[in-house]
């Protein structure tokens, strides 16, 4: 990153150890490596613990070091965007497309993709991951300030309209993307792993990769490992934070 960003972030960390980050006032840092371009992070929240994960960490290099190419990437579980970031970074060529349920997240998800999508290499979508098509509300049994562990549940008939998410079942947002191969589909859903692999998973037969986050026993729950066998994925288990997934007629 750029001095000056350096300097702002050493500020952020300073006043963060003392208490005295502001609610409502977003960190603006100018990036160079392992993404591009000005990122914009909440200063209270856990943006911050996203920011340190994708470009601190890298914890998608996995990924990249089995992809040498990749030309379509669907982003379930964008967050604020960093990992759409650094997968448009590592590919100069390959077309995005992010999808994020939590309406005050996809708004900083938006606005850090901007140049992605005014390019037209990125197109996103403010919806959850379902195992059918839904009406969904935020968990409000997660902290509020923990953006990235944003969990949906089915509304009820009680809870605030304006508010409802759209749940989507996985081929309804593949549909969407206008991708007729997917080379790399990134899942940190928050536990709703669980949906994505109900049902018809027919959908399989069009990914080239899946780069996997589990939560709560969720990789058990949905039998992850059967469905990779049984749709021919090799699984690759070398980082703690992300499984990855690769197709073995496909795999470099």
């Amino acid at each position: 990153m750029s001095l000056r960003s350096v300097l702002k972030l050493r500020d952020y960390e300073l006043r963060s150890a003392k208490g005295e980050l502001r609610p409502g006032r977003a960190l603006e840092l100018q990036m160079k490596s392992p993404i591009r371009g000005t990122l914009s992070l909440r200063e209270v929240g856990s943006d911050i613990l996203t920011f340190n994960e994708v470009v601190k960490e890298q914890v998608y290099k996995n990924a990249t070091a089995h992809l040498e190419s990749c030309e379509t990437v669907i982003d379930l579980g964008a967050n604020i965007g960093l990992t759409s970031l650094y997968f448009a970074r590592q590919y100069p060529t390959g077309r995005l497309f992010a999808v994020e349920p939590n309406p005050d997240t996809y708004q900083m998800l938006t606005a850090n993709l901007k140049e992605l999508i005014d390019s037209g290499r990125c197109r996103t979508l403010q919806a959850a991951v379902w195992g059918s098509e839904k009406f969904l509300v935020a968990d409000s049994s997660q902290a509020p300030d923990h953006y990235s562990a944003f969990a949906a549940k089915e509304a009820s008939a009680a809870d605030n309209r304006e508010r409802i998410i759209a749940g989507l079942p996985i081929q309804k947002i593949i549909d969407d993307s206008g991708f007729h191969k997917i080379d790399l589909l990134k899942v940190d859903i928050e536990g709703a792993e669980v949906e994505l692999f109900k049902g018809d998973l027919d959908w399989l037969r069009s990914i080239r990769a899946i780069a996997i986050e589990f939560h709560n026993g969720s990789r058990e729950v949905c039998r992850f490992n059967e469905i990779m066998r049984r749709y021919e994925f090799r699984i690759y288990d070398e980082d703690p934070h992300t499984v990855l997934a690769v197709k073995k007629a496909e795999r470099n």
